[in-house]
């Protein structure tokens, strides 16, 4: 690594890092002052409070990463502009295209780390962090974790599961119905438990009666009775039961596309609306990437101007960016612009945008 490059690099890391600790601050503040009231009523410990907001901050990454990253690098290049540095690297024969690859590196490194975030612990948080906040809301009267009337089709193996009660943390299932049918469509067997849980990798039923029936789904015989029974040869997994409940939101880019997998009976415009969840959860870590080259733009000729209109007109499109992508995705949902287009557009228009200031700067 160049010194001109580590240079660059040290002047954006400390206002980066006060811009994270600052934006994650105000996210903090603004989500206590909506849900202090439940926690207030809801007598919720410290502990947990500061636990909750633990498991807020991966899911709020979206949107604190891209516009600390946009100020911190408008106040950096400002910085350089201001005291002449820039001007002097270039006058050295460095390129201003050589000298933003450290701006557009970091860019790229946060739209990574988002990237990852989102797709594995944002999720899960997000979803521990609505149902703590329901459960404090609802405190002592209903059980936020457990899943009523919960019906599952899994059209891979022809199983129908119809579940009174499951439980999101434990897995366990309360009075289980599962009917097993043939290709034909017609009734193989019908299983009914008192409970079933998920042990080794595998179902578990208890208090089991089983029906057989024949072609022309009839039974055979009384039903079976069991006190417990391995269900080895059935390869629904817990997840896909938690899919079934979480919304579109709670749920990774792998996670809806399992989903689409597994529902192959949906209808168009049900996959179309999940399509677009899917590639919006894929795109919007790009946010990053896409305001770094608007902040390098409007950060080199901040010092000449001013830092203030150049700050407040990156912040006027950082806003507009989210607006714009709220648009596509409504459009994208009612089937007017393919899934891909009103997730990734945004980005397009915005990455355009930055290319074509970038060829601007003399």
């Amino acid at each position: 690594m160049k010194l001109i490059d580590r240079y660059s690099l040290r002047c954006l890391a400390v206002p980066l890092f006060w811009c994270l600790v600052t934006f994650t601050m105000l996210y903090v503040v603004y989500d206590l002052f909506d849900n202090l009231p439940d926690f207030i009523e809801g007598q919720t410990r410290w502990s947990e409070v500061v636990k909750y907001y633990f498991f807020l901050i991966p899911s709020a990454l979206i949107y604190i990463v891209p516009i600390s990253l946009l100020l911190a690098i408008l106040y950096s290049l400002s910085g350089l502009t201001r005291h002449n540095e820039l001007t002097a690297m270039r006058a050295s024969g460095v390129s201003i295209y050589r000298l933003m690859i450290p701006y557009l590196a970091v860019g790229l490194a946060g739209s990574l780390v988002v990237l990852v975030v989102n797709e594995t612990l944002a999720p899960w948080s997000a979803y521990w962090c609505h149902q703590f906040v329901r459960s404090q809301r609802h405190r002592g009267k209903i059980n936020v974790h457990i899943a009523y009337n919960l019906a599952f089709k899994y059209e891979r193996s022809e199983r129908i599961w119809q579940i009174d009660q499951f439980d999101t943390r434990t897995f366990d299932m309360r009075n289980v119905q599962v009917l097993q049918q043939r290709t034909d469509g017609t009734d193989d067997y019908k299983i009914w438990a008192r409970r079933a849980e998920w042990l080794d990798r595998r179902w578990w039923f208890t208090d089991v009666k089983i029906q057989h029936y024949d072609r022309q789904s009839r039974p055979l015989g009384p039903p079976e009775s069991h006190p417990w029974l391995e269900m080895s040869e059935f390869d629904e997994t817990p997840k896909q039961f938690l899919n079934e409940v979480r919304d579109p939101e709670f749920l990774s880019a792998r996670d809806l596309r399992n989903f689409i997998r597994t529902h192959r009976k949906l209808s168009a415009e049900t996959v179309n609306r999940i399509l677009v969840d899917l590639h919006h959860r894929l795109a919007v870590p790009w946010t990053c990437l896409a305001v770094t080259l608007m902040g390098v733009a409007f950060g080199v000729h901040g010092g000449r101007r001013g830092a203030l209109p150049a700050i407040g007109l990156c912040l006027g499109l950082f806003f507009s960016y989210y607006f714009l992508v709220n648009t596509f995705l409504a459009l994208g949902k009612k089937g007017a612009l393919a899934p891909w287009l009103a997730a990734w557009g945004p980005n397009m228009i915005y990455l355009i945008l930055g290319l074509g200031l970038l060829r601007r700067i003399r």
